[in-house]
């Protein structure tokens, strides 16, 4: 795919061997300490390549998006285990500052979309932080709505901030 600046990036889904490159990407958005929950990964990267390997492309999937052959971000989307919320799957997702508004995003969701659909997921949902304008834009875009909020949730830099309950039907 063509990004908004003119360089390509390449989707695929993740494997074993990009446990080391998703840790570091946690870390390096983590750190910001304002898009994501996590401010560093919590595993190791044995207990990471086991997550992957486990991602059986059925009832969860990880997706990268790379641009030149680096790691821009990623997704990951889970359905829901039990038979009363098997139609329902998850997905939390992080980009790289420098990679962010160019198209990446989209493009990681429609792919994980595209993935729900396929698998015979009906419902997709996710949180995000009320602070996070350009996400909200990207998720309503992409047609998420608003299901709910998460009042006072999470503490920012000392500010207490909502989580935004968003979803989509398939």
């Amino acid at each position: 795919m063509v990004l908004k600046d003119g360089r390509h990036a390449s989707l695929r889904l993740a494997g074993p061997a990009d446990a080391e490159e998703i840790t570091e990407l946690v870390n390096v958005v983590g750190a910001e300490r304002q898009y994501v929950l996590r401010e560093r990964a919590t595993w190791t990267i044995e207990q990471e390549r086991a997550t992957l390997a486990a991602a059986d492309g059925t009832s969860s999937a990880f997706f990268l998006a790379e641009i030149d052959g680096r790691l821009s971000g990623s997704l990951n989307i889970q359905r829901g285990a039990w038979p009363k919320n098997h139609h329902v799957a998850e997905l939390g997702m992080s980009c790289r500052a420098e990679c962010r508004r160019l198209g990446v995003g989209t493009a990681l969701l429609a792919h994980a979309l595209d993935w729900a659909r396929s698998v015979g997921v009906r419902k997709v949902n996710l949180e995000v932080f009320a602070t996070n304008a350009p996400a909200i834009a990207l998720y309503r875009k992409m047609g998420f709505q608003e299901e709910g909020r998460r009042r006072r949730e999470f503490s920012i830099g000392g500010d207490l901030v909502d989580g935004v309950l968003m979803a989509r039907w398939l």
